[in-house]
């Protein structure tokens, strides 16, 4: 999974660069709130988004720099409630998982479009997203399982965001915690990489070459290939 994570990582830049086709633009934002935090939206001429994150300056201002024309930069206010949730079932069987969870707590709100549901790992990593089914009232939504084939046993977040008037999921609700258990991450060789972080996973000794780049010049301990 970390793998792929990477990619898309590294895959931004491709984004960037391949929309533009020019040199880069500053795009500057002023008269923002000091110190606040705004999502960056940035889209291409395919309609294809990436959100960046950024904080206002002590002056108020936020400057990105983007080959992609200024116009289709946006910057929008992010808030946080803070609230904390609680997900049912809280614990989650990963070679059987559930199809639906529901999470409670109070602040959601479907006005301007269903929540959206994100489950990150516990390094962070985001695992999976998806949209509220149904709310009920303010306390309480339901949303389907995203698929967790390739999620490891332990301890994961359940974010919530609600979709405000401008268009944009810019206000997180809170967070729930949940476990996970039934498939731990496996280190077959015994070098203390786990198989899913290992350019070869089955020498101890020597890395393998992943998709172009020698990882680690030959030898453990490795570097996380893309």
């Amino acid at each position: 999974m970390k793998k792929l994570l990477l990619v898309l990582t590294l895959s931004l830049p491709l984004f960037l660069q391949g929309c533009g086709g020019g040199g880069q633009n500053s795009c500057s934002f002023s008269n923002l709130t000091p110190g606040a935090t705004y999502l960056i939206i940035i889209t291409n001429s395919q309609n294809v988004s990436i959100t960046l994150t950024r904080v206002a300056s002590s002056t108020g201002t936020i400057t990105v720099q983007t080959p992609i024309s200024c116009g289709n930069v946006v910057a929008v206010l992010a808030t946080n409630s803070n609230q904390a949730l609680s997900a049912s079932p809280s614990s989650i069987y990963l070679p059987s998982p559930p199809s639906t969870a529901t999470i409670t707590g109070q602040s959601f709100d479907a006005t301007y479009g269903m929540p959206r549901v994100e489950y990150f790992d516990g390094n962070g990593y985001l695992v999976g997203a998806v949209y509220a089914s149904s709310v009920s009232g303010s306390t309480s939504l339901q949303a389907s399982v995203p698929d967790l084939s390739a999620a490891y046993s332990g301890n994961y977040v359940v974010r919530v965001t609600n979709k405000t008037s401008q268009g944009y999921y810019a206000n997180t609700v809170g967070t729930a915690g949940i476990t996970a258990w039934g498939r731990d991450r496996v280190d077959s060789d015994g070098d203390g990489w786990y198989d899913d972080q290992d350019c070869d996973p089955y020498d101890p000794y020597l890395t393998n070459n992943c998709g172009g780049e020698v990882c680690g010049g030959g030898q453990e301990p490795i570097t996380v290939c893309p």
